[in-house]
């Protein structure tokens, strides 16, 4: 029995068409947010649109398989999971409900359950299949105009870079066009067309192909190698069965996939093309697109979830909290990378990440899901339809759910993969009701009282259940665009700091985030250091700005740590306020040991984190603790050995305490790890200055001068270290020379006075290195 869902199924039509191709103008909203905006309106629209069709029919047709029961516990143990996670929020929605939250969880799951319900009828299939072809196809000609122009074309506030789109990721491009290549191949080898649709669906394969190439995402091509494999011994098995009246169709069965299947092998051999670069980097290169994907490896994932289990097994730390994790319990050896500051929202991919974040139950879960996925999929081979449109819809759908879950397992696809991900496992497990593969529940509604009153209950508790998830989304969605436009304006010369913050309150009364009050503790407290350096205004006047300015800069900055206590950057804010508070004129009474409990607890946040240390440290010489600050900076430096901040910091300290064989050696180790940075080279030289080392100090006045000619302060010293060597044809020759460019400088005129008379220059202190002008 075929039900009457046009109004849910249209939506979701929609929602299918859209979700690759659908953005905000970035002025407005970011993509992500943007996204959050469709999946919720699409999802709570969809449910409604069902409630409704559910109450004029009075009956519910479900399939009847344990992957609905999988798929009906998932948010309910991403529920359990977010209310014991601290923050809950953070879990429970996030900031704009990304993938791995309660929320967007929930989202995939109705929209699964929802898809699994109204598509049983292969039409419905044919044109969500339709939807989506023409949508990921639109994709390819946008991208491929992007890649063709080349720079920030077509950004419109959202897709900078030649691989900008509103899909996602240039991986998710990858994979996307991986799929759509292979559909064009099952269309072409399954469904009657006509002459010019079939051009244009050669059109699209080939677009797609050449798509891939240019991307070059390992996963994607070997997605595409194992489907091309599978769809060639497919092609081979009907081949007998259906088509032998249409040679040219049988040729086109077999040919495609093996183009794709070739070429999918070349690019995951990726040969060497020369001496050092490989095929893929070369074709990537030609078309100025140069990806690089970075992400926690397998094992640094599972070790990272290791840790977590051990302390949270069951429901794990908590949705949408690996980058918390991460920075917890990371490797030891990532701060040998440049990625040693990266919090990665994802591990090695989005399911292996939700071992962490769900615990056991959780994990257990999904392999469950996974299970009865797998069951079906090959149930579905078995048993594939004789009806040219039912096979090719189960085939159709199977593959691309298959698709868009493995790639789950390999990396984290966006959102907009995932949300796709559900629905198409939705629309299989439909194909599959309408093939007979699977049963179903027929509940009539309005059998009896006692089951006409559970319905209304249930209807009822569903759109009210509804209605709030919406109105969550709608109130997250304005929020961001407060916030956004708070940015915005924070970027525009001349704007007021009271319109900044009237965005930021309006976007923290809308929906309050640590973020959100991290902004407005910052800019409270650049309008408390405004006042604090203003020349206008009475000074009591400005006093009472600054105070007041410093106050709740500090009452902000509690509130993003008490929003989200496990966000070390919180912390930090909060630190840093206190820390300025530290050193006279202001000297605040207790303002020390807040900052140093602020910075304590952002360690235990991110204990491997090198930056930590040195706050620390800039809090001990703000206390004027120089012992306990050095020791702090050694702190930093064993955790990252090529930490160039803490060797300047080091350097800056023993040069202030005069342990000039101290600063000397700090800055060497600064030269090595900064090697193109004339004015480290320039301080080198002027510290081997004072230790009368001047040899080496002329090689360091060199080495600034090859990097930057006509670094003025460089050339001077140069000149007095010439002149201590005994060159004093090479000091006046270089003093003339500055005299050039600086005409009328006493300091170079005293200079080449004392040379021409036969006496070697003293130069003023090092420490004033500005005498012939600024670098």
């Amino acid at each position: 029995m075929i039900q009457n869902h046009k109004f849910s199924s249209t939506i979701i039509l929609a929602l299918i068409f859209l979700t690759p191709i659908f953005f905000i103008p970035g002025a407005l909203l970011s993509l992500n947010m943007s996204k959050a905006v469709l999946f919720v309106l699409g999802a709570v629209l969809a449910l409604l649109a069902y409630m409704f069709e559910l109450w004029r029919q009075g009956r519910v047709m479900l399939p009847k398989h344990p992957l609905v029961w999988a798929t009906a516990l998932l948010p309910v143990v991403y529920f359990l999971s977010a209310i014991l996670a601290t923050p809950s929020s953070l879990s429970l929605f996030g900031y704009g409900f990304e993938a791995g939250t309660f929320g967007f969880v929930l989202i995939g799951s109705v929209l699964l359950l929802l898809a699994s319900i109204v598509f049983t009828d292969t039409s419905r299939t044919l044109r969500a299949i339709a939807a989506f072809f023409l949508s990921v196809t639109i994709l390819a000609l946008f991208s491929a105009v992007k890649i063709l122009i080349g720079g920030d074309a077509l950004s419109m506030g959202n897709f900078f870079g030649v691989m900008g789109n509103p899909l996602g990721t240039w991986t998710d491009l990858g994979v996307a066009f991986g799929l759509l290549s292979v559909f064009s191949i099952l269309a072409l080898g399954m469904l009657p067309m006509k002459g010019a649709i079939r051009v244009l669906v050669y059109s699209v394969f080939a677009l797609s192909l050449a798509l891939m190439v240019v991307i070059n995402f390992q996963t994607a091509f070997i997605f595409t190698l194992i489907a091309s494999i599978a769809l060639f011994f497919y092609f081979r098995k009907i081949e007998s069965v259906t088509d032998d009246q249409h040679p040219a169709k049988n040729r086109t069965q077999i040919i495609l996939p093996v183009i794709l299947g070739l070429v999918s092998l070349l690019f995951i051999i990726n040969p060497m093309v020369g001496e050092e670069t490989r095929l893929g980097s070369v074709v990537s290169g030609a078309f100025g697109v140069n990806n690089t994907e970075v992400r926690p490896s397998f094992s640094a994932t599972l070790g990272v979830s290791k840790a977590v289990l051990s302390q949270a097994g069951l429901l794990g730390s908590g949705p949408n909290t690996f980058g918390q994790d991460w920075l917890v319990y990371r490797p030891a050896e990532i701060n040998a990378t440049p990625f040693w500051s990266a919090s990665f929202p994802f591990g090695a991919g989005f399911i292996p990440t939700q071992i962490a974040t769900t615990g056991i139950l959780g994990s257990a879960l999904w392999l469950v899901f996974f299970a009865f996925l797998a069951v079906l999929m090959v149930k579905a081979l078995s048993s594939v339809p004789e009806l040219r449109g039912e096979r090719f819809t189960l085939v159709f759908t199977l593959v691309g759910t298959l698709f868009l879950w493995a790639a789950s397992f390999m990396y984290a696809p966006s959102a907009s993969m995932l949300i796709l991900a559900f629905i198409f496992t939705g629309i299989f497990l439909a194909n599959l009701v309408q093939a007979g593969i699977v049963s179903a529940y027929d509940i009539d509604l309005r059998r009896n009282s006692q089951t006409r009153l559970a319905a209304i209950l249930a209807v009822l508790m569903l759109v009210v259940g509804s209605l709030s998830i919406g109105w969550t989304g709608a109130e997250k969605a304005i929020s961001a665009y407060h916030f956004n436009l708070a940015l915005t304006l924070s970027n525009v010369e001349g704007t007021p700091l009271s319109d900044v913050e009237a965005s930021l309150i309006d976007a923290i009364n809308t929906s309050p985030t640590d973020v959100y009050f991290v902004a407005l503790s910052r800019l409270n407290f650049t309008r408390a250091q405004m006042a604090a350096n203003s020349a206008t205004g009475t000074p009591e006047e400005n006093r009472e700005i600054f105070d007041q300015s410093l106050a709740r800069s500090i009452e902000a900055a509690r509130l993003a740590v008490s929003t989200n206590p496990a966000g070390f950057e919180n912390w930090v804010a909060l630190g840093n306020i206190y820390t300025a508070m530290v050193p006279a004129p202001l000297s605040v009474e207790g303002a020390y040991e807040n900052a140093a409990f602020a910075y304590n607890e952002a360690i235990k946040r991110n204990p491997n984190n090198p930056e930590l240390p040195l706050l620390m440290a800039q809090l001990e010489i703000a206390n004027e603790d120089i012992d306990r600050a050095r020791t702090y900076i050694r702190n930093s430096i064993a955790l990252k050995q090529d930490y160039a901040d803490a060797y300047q910091m080091l350097a800056q300290l023993e040069i202030q305490a005069g342990n000039t064989a101290a600063a000397i050696s700090s800055a060497e180790n600064l030269a090595v790890l900064v090697p193109e940075n004339p004015g480290i080279h320039f301080e080198l030289g002027l510290l081997k200055y004072s230790a009368r080392n001047f040899e080496e100090s002329l090689d360091d006045l060199n080495q600034a001068l090859v990097l930057s000619p006509d670094y003025a302060n460089a050339k001077y010293y140069k000149g007095f270290v010439l002149a201590q060597l005994g060159d004093m044809e090479g000091a006046i020759s270089e003093f003339e020379s500055l005299l050039v460019s600086n005409p009328g400088n006493t300091e170079v005129e005293a200079a080449l006075t004392e040379l021409r008379a036969g006496r070697v220059p003293v130069p003023p202190s090092p420490e004033d290195n500005t005498q012939a002008g600024t670098q």
